[in-house]
């Protein structure tokens, strides 16, 4: 009797109906997104409007905002119009004067929108550049084990910034473009056998993760700015080409940036979300706010920034060969054009590096 009631409790279990459960969740408003970062001595800046992907909405891409109007205003009371160019994007031809604030104003919709006012940095200036062999360690996960940790040997690039009164606060980014040789056979008549020829080939390499900033030391009088790391070679060059070919150096182009000490501090806020890991001791997550307010509807959130900054550029010739601990790097005095990656066959291509003992 006890067998049966068993076997009787086990096929009702086996055949009761299972009801999924889906939940009815809201739809949360998608927002405003405002990409404005002015360099204040360049010409052409572009201001990017679009809407965010609202919570449990599916969208491919994000929508431009278009029609929207767009001025850029000084301390002055000019106003400076932002012309409507692709969908969402609004340029403006404009000089800006290192003496005076200024700030942005975009109507959308119904809505009004205004930034604080920013000041314009002085150009930076980078007083050295300079390189050295360093192991880097680097994690990931949790690191729960030493297969967790990865140790990498190659070339360090530093910089100094001696603080000179006024500009102390720098956002860096760079490209590095790896030079390659290959070789293709082609049968020149009346020769009957193929000859080598030689092609010269490209690639560029960007830098992933958080965005690399420099201020002073914290908690600190001292104001000068030294050692700051701007980007890692590693000695192992073979693991981005091919076998066939040969590694011919680096081109690297150093973009750097001076910043208000308001515009850092939004970087530092940035950076302490995307290199949280959700690690026990990793900063809190924070919600970092932007400049720009509604003030048509002051409970209205908008994501995004009004950002002016200065720009200099610096481009560096690094020379080295795997495992041979030793290297070379020079600057690069010329600014040619270089496309993002391809290939000349026979021809040196106008931008090309060469060592100098070579």
């Amino acid at each position: 009797m006890k067998r049966f009631v068993y076997i009787s409790i086990l096929i009702l279990t086996l055949g009761s109906c299972e009801e999924i459960y889906t939940p009815d969740l809201e739809e949360v408003d998608d927002y405003l997104v405002v990409e404005a970062i002015f360099l204040a001595n360049r010409s052409r800046n572009t201001v990017y409007l679009h809407r965010s992907a609202g919570f449990n909405v599916s969208k491919p891409e994000y929508e431009p905002v278009s029609g929207a109007i767009v001025y850029l205003n000084d301390e002055d009371g000019n106003f400076y119009e932002c012309l409507e160019g692709d969908p969402g994007e609004y340029n403006i031809e404009l000089v800006m004067d290192k003496k005076k604030t200024y700030s942005l104003l975009i109507k959308a919709g119904r809505d009004i929108y205004r930034s604080e006012n920013e000041t314009v940095p002085d150009i930076p200036v980078t007083d050295s550049v300079y390189s050295d062999y360093i192991t880097k360690i680097s994690t990931t996960g949790a690191v729960n084990s030493t297969e967790d940790i990865i140790s990498t040997y190659g070339i360090q690039i530093y910089s100094d910034m001696n603080y000179k009164g006024d500009l102390n606060h720098y956002r860096f980014y760079g490209r590095k473009i790896l030079q390659y040789y290959d070789h293709y056979d082609t049968i020149i008549p009346p020769e009957p056998e193929p000859e080598r020829r030689l092609i010269y080939g490209w690639k560029s390499l960007y830098p992933t993760g958080s965005f690399n900033i420099a201020g002073p030391p914290k908690y600190s009088t001292e104001k000068n700015i030294t050692r700051h790391p701007l980007e890692f070679f590693p000695d192992d060059y073979n693991k981005f080409i091919a076998d066939t070919q040969l590694f011919a150096g680096w081109i690297y182009i150093i973009y750097q940036y001076g910043l208000n000490e308001k515009t850092y501090k939004n970087y530092e806020d940035l950076n302490s979300q995307l290199n949280a890991e959700g690690k026990i001791f990793d900063p809190v997550y924070v919600q970092t706010t932007g400049n720009i307010t509604c003030s048509s509807d002051p409970e209205k959130v908008v994501l995004g920034s009004f950002e002016i900054s200065t720009f200099t550029e610096h481009r560096y010739f690094l020379q080295y060969y795997k495992d041979a601990n030793n290297f070379s790097m020079r600057s690069i005095p010329y600014y040619h054009e270089i496309p993002e990656q391809g290939y000349i066959r026979d021809t040196v291509p106008e931008f090309w590096e060469r060592s100098r003992n070579n």
